[in-house]
């Protein structure tokens, strides 16, 4: 069944994530119990990325039969049991979520979005049937962006290491070249893994881009 959402099929909440840059959690893309960091309070997306307007709006995977709504996701100051205020990351419910943080189609770097695998119309679920040279599109700014899937990895994440923690995270980090970083919990009914999809900008795209 292919996986269609339209844009009234979704709404951006604030629930608990797992999302984090350093030794936390790799992605805000499923619910927990235990709140999790996302960047620091007071923190802002690089300035090319604030002042440009739209955001990537859609999202096709023509080889998994996805094409769903892109949001913005971004986070928001929380209060632990404690009373310690701290970042939380917000979720895209029913579309992926794009990390405001993270660089914008054909500006170069690395476009990260994530998405649930088996909640809130679990977009992600098929990400482990991707396979190497499988396209992925995404619209913005009225324009197609077309990357080339190369790697489909799953990473441990709930019992791992702290230094496995901080190598998975570099996948949703700054890179020089214009890639595209898909990120959702695995295995399907489970949240015990990451599955990590990174595909690189079409040599077409880039030209579209420059005209």
């Amino acid at each position: 069944m292919r996986r269609r959402f339209s844009a009234s099929s979704y709404r951006l909440t604030r629930r608990r994530l797992l999302v984090v840059l350093v030794a936390g959690p790799l992605l805000a893309a499923c619910g927990t119990s235990e709140p999790e960091p996302a960047p620091p309070i007071g923190a802002h997306a690089p300035a090319g990325v604030q002042d440009a307007v739209p955001h990537p709006y859609r999202l096709e995977l023509p080889a998994i039969d996805v094409d769903i709504p892109v949001v913005e996701l971004g986070w928001h100051p929380a209060t632990d049991v404690e009373g310690q205020i701290f970042s939380e990351w917000d979720v895209a419910e029913y579309a992926a979520g794009w990390h405001k943080n993270s660089a914008l189609p054909g500006t170069g770097g690395n476009v990260v979005m994530s998405g649930h695998n088996n909640i809130l119309g679990a977009v992600f679920r098929e990400l482990d049937q991707l396979r190497q040279g499988d396209k992925a599109v995404v619209w913005s700014g009225g324009k197609r962006y077309t990357y080339t899937v190369e790697r489909v990895m799953v990473v441990p994440e709930t019992h791992a290491k702290p230094e496995q923690r901080i190598a998975n995270a570099r996948w949703i980090g700054p890179f020089d070249d214009d890639r595209l970083t898909l990120v959702s919990c695995w295995p399907r009914n489970d949240n015990t893994h990451r599955i990590i999809v990174v595909a690189y900008l079409a040599r077409e795209s880039q030209a579209q881009a420059a005209n």
